[in-house]
């Protein structure tokens, strides 16, 4: 059975090496929500200012008793797992480079000739939901609730809460090539889907 996935690949720490947290079990429902950005004005109801906005939510159960003969999972239970994910909410990943920027931050903080310092970026993560649904996603929101450890309190049961931001082309930097490859697949595949729609819909008239 294929699953769902969150990967990362801008931990420098672990370089090439994407962040993987694959869903144990696939969430029973995933919802995306597409809301409008009205425009400003000029006399049409119509009027936008760009594309819709697309978020993802979605609720993933992470069990290690499910698990339980693995090394990793046996020894530490679910938290590895809950790490990873939080990390794709740190700046940096909440590597080496979160760490850098900050001693960087310090250090040139002080005299008229100190380097800006630039504002801290999210790790890209890249939501996998299907073969036509490979994303790049920021993750807004992280909701853990952890249900049920061993005898260390280590949780080896919990449930996570997701709110996921699509991002599309025009959000990545220049330099995410493959990022940009994927939003721009994605979009794609929607469009096409959409042309399908319409036959589709007569389809069903008849």
């Amino acid at each position: 059975m294929s699953r769902g996935m969150l990967m990362s690949f801008s931990d420098p720490v672990a370089g090439m090496v994407p962040s993987l947290v694959p869903f144990q079990y696939n969430p029973a429902e995933v919802t995306r929500v597409l809301r409008v950005q009205q425009g400003g004005g000029g006399g049409s109801g119509l009027r936008v200012a760009g594309p819709p906005t697309e978020s993802y939510t979605l609720k993933i159960e992470l069990d290690a008793l499910g698990a339980i003969e693995k090394p990793i999972t046996g020894a530490l239970g679910v938290g590895p797992l809950l790490a990873t994910i939080e990390a794709m909410l740190e700046p940096g990943g909440g590597g080496l480079a979160a760490l850098v920027g900050a001693v960087a931050g310090v250090l040139g903080s002080g005299g008229a000739g100190a380097q800006t310092v630039p504002a801290p970026t999210l790790p890209l993560v890249v939501f996998a939901w299907s073969v036509t649904r490979i994303v790049p996603v920021r993750i807004d929101s992280f909701t853990a609730r952890e249900t049920g450890f061993d005898a260390l309190l280590q949780p080896v049961q919990a449930t996570v809460d997701l709110s996921l931001t699509v991002l599309r082309d025009r959000d990545l930097q220049a330099d995410m090539t493959l990022a940009k490859v994927m939003a721009t697949a994605y979009q794609a595949v929607r469009t096409a889907s959409a042309a399908v729609g319409i036959a589709q819909g007569v389809e069903l008239m008849l």
